[in-house]
């Protein structure tokens, strides 16, 4: 293992140990999971009276696992990513760290491996919770994971903008709502043309056409086109911003 790659891995055991240590951030990674058991509660009580279960089965793991995962890169990607490097700003760990021969890209390249990790851990568990058949699990965390990437990569940029913890409550406010936007898509059609074109749009349509058996159908186009885009956009936008933001004022 050459140096580089030493640094970085100390550098997520480092984040580990600062998650476990803040129950605030520990409890973000929960909630996702705990709004899943509240939900299948919730629709195990309500279904039993429905005769035809199977016939809805397919549109509610569709939604369920479209709701896992957006609950679990919006909580996820506005606390351990973006109020977690707001506070190391805030404590000066970001310039203690570079002060001792750790680049910025190297702090960065930690907090996203574990951030991704997360929330990968968080949809695995809610996938279980949920009850989907298993053989959708590696198709749903791929898109999960993979989906996952223009939040994260927005909550990185707004956390090293952030000046202290105060200012990334603000950030991410607006980010956690854009997040979980397509959670609220069957309220208005308008509003559901328009949320498929939002970061985790086409997320949410690549869970629904997952759980209809349908992911690699001609209607998966759109959505996968719309997460690529996303995914270049904003990963050209931390390319530009991240080495002028990263300057620990």
């Amino acid at each position: 293992m050459n140096a580089n790659a030493r640094k970085i891995a100390a550098l997520c055991g480092k984040d580990l140990r600062d998650l476990a240590r803040n129950p605030t951030m520990l409890v973000s990674c929960l909630m996702p999971v705990a709004f899943m058991v509240l939900y299948r509660y919730l629709f195990s009580r309500n279904g039993e009276g429905v005769a035809d279960l199977d016939r809805i089965a397919p549109a509610l793991n569709g939604f369920m696992m479209s709701t896992a995962a957006l609950l679990s890169i919006a909580m996820v990607g506005s606390m351990v990513l973006l109020y977690g490097l707001a506070e190391e700003k805030e404590k000066h760990t970001l310039r203690t760290l570079m002060l001792a021969n750790v680049g910025a890209g190297q702090i960065m390249a930690a907090k996203l491996i574990i951030t991704l990790a997360i929330t990968a851990l968080a949809e695995l568990l809610s996938f279980l919770v949920i009850g989907a058949p298993a053989a959708m699990l590696p198709a749903y965390l791929a898109i999960g994971v993979v989906g996952a990437l223009p939040i994260l990569l927005v909550a990185a940029l707004l956390g090293l903008a952030s000046r202290d913890q105060m200012t990334s409550g603000l950030y991410a406010v607006p980010l956690l709502l854009v997040a979980i936007a397509p959670m609220f898509a069957m309220i208005d059609e308008t509003f559901e043309r328009i949320v498929v074109f939002l970061p985790t749009g086409g997320l949410d349509r690549l869970f629904k056409l997952l759980a209809e058996g349908t992911l690699f159908g001609a209607e998966a186009v759109l959505p996968v086109a719309v997460t690529a885009a996303w995914i270049v956009v904003c990963a050209v936008a931390f390319t530009l911003l991240f080495r002028r933001l990263s300057r620990d004022n």
